[in-house]
């Protein structure tokens, strides 16, 4: 346990020979049920099989994953993830972090004025959530990851902006493309079952039982991610930062 008594009992999600004993015998407790649902679901019952993926997502709450957010932060922002962790986004997070590039003379305030007033940082599809994958990005592709480097300030920013030439230059100009590395706590997930999912998927197949969905886990976090979850900020300029995302073949460069 660390001294903000958050979990770091890791799980890789393909390797379930390493789960830990409560895991593996809660999963070996429910495998005839998960195996059953899987090839007979008109023999389980929905709600016997709702109530073991809850059990689950129950078990699963004291564990952490390694995921990567993709992103673009100026140094002031990075040195502030690695003091205080991550904040939930939203409008006034935003306003706050675009007044401080005004003040320290890297946007102007007329830009800084066609920001605030185009972006989607309060939407409620938005607003309190952060992204992580919990694979390496490269797996995702250029497609997949690219534009969160390229712009700073986040999705709900650019996307209002990427058709603007006077903004996005802008938005390009600023910070660097970064990787935030965290050991991020299951507990702060926001889609529960969709893990468990996974977990359940990982632990079939380890048994040899065909499956034809994909195992990797991306996902929102709902809560704040403490400063001692955070193992590393990887700028572009580091190689783990080509290593991980596959940058170096992407189509366009980035900078």
């Amino acid at each position: 346990m660390t001294e903000s008594g958050m979990s770091r009992m890791l799980l890789e999600l393909g390797q379930p020979a390493a789960w830990p004993p409560e895991l593996r015998d809660y999963l070996g407790a429910h495998s005839d049920l998960f195996v059953k649902w899987e090839s007979a679901p008109g023999d389980v019952q929905a709600d016997t099989y709702d109530a073991a993926i809850y059990g689950l997502v129950k078990v699963l709450q004291p564990y952490a994953m390694v995921g990567w957010h993709c992103t673009r932060l100026t140094e002031a922002e990075i040195a502030h993830v690695l003091r205080s962790g991550i904040q939930m986004p939203d409008g006034t997070m935003l306003r706050r972090r675009i007044e401080g590039l005004v003040q320290t003379g890297v946007m102007t305030k007329d830009i800084a004025l066609q920001l605030v007033l185009r972006n989607q940082a309060d939407d409620k599809n938005r607003a309190g959530m952060i992204w992580f994958c919990f694979f390496s990005p490269r797996l995702a592709g250029e497609s997949g990851v690219g534009r969160f480097f390229r712009h700073w300030g986040g999705e709900a920013l650019y996307n209002s902006h990427e058709s603007n030439p006077v903004t996005s230059q802008v938005l390009r100009c600023i910070g660097t493309p970064c990787l935030v590395e965290a050991e991020v706590p299951i507990a702060s997930f926001a889609r529960h079952e969709g893990f468990a999912f996974k977990i359940v998927q990982s632990c079939l197949m380890n048994h040899s039982f065909p499956n034809s969905e994909s195992i990797v886990h991306e996902d929102r976090i709902r809560l704040p991610l403490q400063a001692d979850c955070v193992r590393r900020v990887i700028r572009f300029s580091e190689p783990d930062f080509s290593d991980l995302t596959g940058c170096a073949d992407w189509r366009r460069p980035l900078c």
